[in-house]
């Protein structure tokens, strides 16, 4: 049967008419519904095109507004879905009064912006480069000694507004070294900090990390280099003087092997007769328990005289 109505021309035009008419009713009616309008409060305001050499220093954070537009719409709406914005396109430095602008869905308008004008202030940027500070905290095992510290990079820039720079006393690192018992190597953070110790707010620090490279090491100790001689001058004769170069030579171990040696000697020369000046090129005898940090030659001049 029902393919038999289908079949039928007029019955089609009818239901397409009565179909037509429904929808022209349904659209009629929602055209019919006057517009309504809602006030929306704490609108997040935006902005646009802020040039990169400036920094924003005074904005209102949110806005009222009030929009007028079809009931169904505006039921829908929220302030996150709502996008006002104030453009900053072509403004320079110094203080603004700017109209906000709105994007909303179709069918809907801002009818009032409150404030209907919005106050922004701008500010140059900066961007200086400043050496970086470091603070060491913390105590490294007993008995071992720290060495000179390395920072690389040694500089950074430091970017924000030029009344913020203002506020920076100094661009700090803080390793901490409690309990080194060898080279510390670690990245650590760097931050601009005021007069007061604390980190100041709108400021850009780049890099952001810096390496920091402290080498400790055992107690050391420079001690005098001592020539063991064998034999006798020559009848007659004595040993005037002894030069050695160098004449000093640093060791390194641990408090109580270093505090127990007063001297390092080289390997021993003979002097047996001799009557004149005496010239070696010797090597050092490293005393059990503690390091030298010299490993090259001693050059020994051994002065002899008459009596």
């Amino acid at each position: 049967m029902m393919d038999r109505l289908l079949k039928n021309n007029t019955v089609v035009k009818v239901f397409a008419f009565f179909l037509a008419l429904m929808l022209w009713l349904y659209v009629s009616g929602e055209r019919a519904l006057p517009d309504a309008t809602l006030p929306v409060r704490n609108v997040p305001l935006n902005y646009r095109n802020l040039d990169d050499q400036l920094a924003i220093m005074q904005i209102p954070e949110e806005i009222d507004v009030v929009l007028r537009g079809r009931p169904n719409i505006l039921q829908d709406l929220t302030p996150q879905s709502l996008n006002v914005y104030v453009d900053l396109q072509d403004l320079g430095e110094g203080r603004h009064s700017l109209t906000p602008r709105a994007e909303v869905p179709r069918g809907v308008h801002v009818s009032v912006f409150n404030p209907s004008q919005v106050q922004v202030e701008l500010e140059e940027v900066e961007s200086p480069q400043e050496n970086v500070v470091l603070e060491i905290i913390g105590t490294p095992d007993p008995g071992f000694v720290m060495g000179e510290p390395r920072i690389i990079p040694d500089s950074v820039f430091v970017r924000g507004p030029r009344s913020v720079l203002a506020e920076v006393d100094r661009v700090l690192a803080i390793i901490n070294v409690d309990g080194a018992d060898g080279d510390r190597v670690q990245m650590v953070p760097v931050r601009a900090i005021d007069t007061m110790g604390q980190e100041v707010e709108g400021v850009v620090v780049n890099p952001g990390m810096v390496e920091v490279m402290i080498p400790f090491s055992e107690p050391q100790k420079t001690v005098p280099i001592r020539v063991p001689m064998d034999g006798e001058p020559a009848e007659g004769y004595q040993v005037k003087r002894t030069n050695l170069q160098p004449a000093e030579v640093t060791i390194q171990g641990s408090e109580e092997n270093i505090a127990a040696i007063d001297e390092v000697v080289t390997e021993r020369v003979d002097i047996t007769d001799a009557s004149d000046k005496l010239t070696f090129e010797l090597s050092l005898i490293p005393p059990e328990g503690v390091e030298l940090l010299y490993d090259g030659p001693v050059n020994a001049e051994i002065e002899i005289d008459q009596e």
